[in-house]
């Protein structure tokens, strides 16, 4: 009878360590742990499982081809790349250069930079906060998860505060062998121009959420 209480014991574990693992191998741990470095401002384990760089970098490329371009740049950026001044390849590797560092300093400090003032010509999210309320976004709800391969693609509610709306968010991730890594807003392009069509609306109506 001992040996048999001893035999289920360890399957007990066994299972319980099974299902521990698989849950630290899976989008929504990831997720958990994205937003616990956030709130600590860490850095260093937020990067491990969302690439700032990377998702900066698609964000650009989208709203780069997309109607949006001149609403986010404004004449000088649209001269620049109209006029073949600069490479988009170029623009879009500073654009997206500066949009990292930007978030970077969020996780860090839990604010953008404001000197975006200095530099009316400058890209940047300090200025698309003060415009949209990035800094206010909260994941409100994790509506679904789709695993296809090493790819997780995953739909959230997220709350923006300052318009007091919800935005439905998708985001991709990539399986790293143990754990899951966010390189990508699918729906960037159609999140901002909510963000922006919600602008226009309360400038029109003369109201400031």
């Amino acid at each position: 009878m001992a040996r048999i209480v001893i035999v289920v014991c360890i399957v007990a574990l066994l299972g319980a360590g099974g299902g521990f693992w698989y849950w630290t191998t899976s989008p929504q741990y990831s997720l958990e742990q994205m937003k616990d470095s956030a709130r600590e401002h860490n850095l260093s384990k937020f990067q491990m499982y969302f690439s700032i760089d990377q998702v900066a970098d698609e964000m650009v490329k989208d709203l780069l081809a997309s109607p949006l371009r001149k609403t986010l740049g404004g004449e000088y950026l649209e001269r620049i790349l109209s006029g073949g001044m600069v490479s988009e390849n170029t623009v879009r590797a500073e654009v997206a250069s500066s949009l990292a560092s930007d978030l970077k300093r969020l996780v860090e400090t839990g604010s953008f930079d404001v000197t975006y003032e200095k530099d009316s010509n400058k890209v940047s999210m300090g200025s698309l906060d003060r415009r949209l309320g990035i800094s206010t976004l909260s994941v409100r709800q994790v509506r679904d998860i789709k695993v296809e391969g090493n790819t997780a693609t995953i739909t959230m509610i997220v709350h923006n505060e300052k318009f007091n709306t919800d935005l439905e968010m998708v985001g991709e991730l990539q399986n790293k062998d143990g754990y899951w890594q966010a390189t990508r807003i699918v729906n960037a392009v159609a999140c901002f121009q909510q963000l922006f069509d919600l602008e226009a609306k309360n400038a029109k109506s003369g109201s400031e959420p």
